[in-house]
């Protein structure tokens, strides 16, 4: 069967007919394009993730290795610490050593009858030191010190007192407190003392026996010298 369409052309059934051109195809291409680098900054963007938790990762094992190691170090300088005061310490006692024997000497010798000692420190705060016009070889050093004790009577305690202000090796002796206690069915007075402790150093010491030698050389070949005369 032939059909002859007799309508004119602008009214001809057209079948569906898609063109693009240039314009769609850049469109397509361009859009193509933006597509493939946003999956690339995608993929770019994750393996940045991957290596900063693998940065953490090592971070966090090296800083749990180093804990350890500010540990021991926190460790040595504690001990550090301890040593240099122990040493300290040492040194203290060895600067003034032959003063503090001489010292503690002074003060058993002038403990009286029903008085007894229980402490006797140096304060930590020094005393700035006297005059120092008269020498190396005379010059002390002057530290606060306490002594703490107990007496059966007043008359003891004042005893000891005099006594110690009597001393060379003692200054601005003053009662700091005194209180009754109870030894079983006996009372007595707990007391403090305030006080200053003249220390001389070693090497004063040694200057001042040396020259005290030298003087006692000099004096016994003078003498031994008129009696040859």
């Amino acid at each position: 069967m032939i059909e002859i369409n007799l309508l004119p052309k602008e009214y001809h059934k057209r079948s569906f007919d898609f063109s693009l051109g240039k314009a769609g195809l850049y469109v397509i291409g361009g859009a193509v394009g933006v597509m493939i680098m946003l999956v690339a900054i995608t993929f770019y963007q994750k393996h940045q993730l991957t290596e900063l938790d693998n940065n953490i990762a090592r971070a966090q094992r090296r800083a749990a290795m180093l804990q350890k190691d500010i540990q021991l170090v926190e460790g040595l300088e504690s001990v550090k610490a301890k040593i240099t005061e122990r040493m300290a310490a040492v040194d203290k006692l060895d600067r003034h050593r032959t003063v503090w024997v001489q010292i503690l000497a002074d003060v058993a010798r002038n403990v009286p009858e029903f008085v007894w000692l229980a402490k006797f420190s140096e304060e930590a705060a020094p005393v700035p030191a006297g005059d120092s016009t008269a020498g190396p070889a005379t010059m002390a050093v002057v530290r606060p010190a306490r002594i703490e004790g107990y007496a059966f009577t007043l008359n003891a305690l004042a005893a000891f007192m005099i006594n110690t202000m009597r001393s060379d090796y003692f200054d601005n002796v003053e009662l700091v407190s005194t209180n009754e206690v109870k030894f079983d069915k006996y009372a007595a007075f707990n007391f403090v003392l305030s006080l200053d402790v003249h220390l001389l150093a070693d090497q004063q010491t040694r200057t001042s026996v040396a020259q005290v030698n030298t003087d006692k050389s000099k004096k016994d070949k003078t003498t031994s010298h008129k009696s040859l005369n």
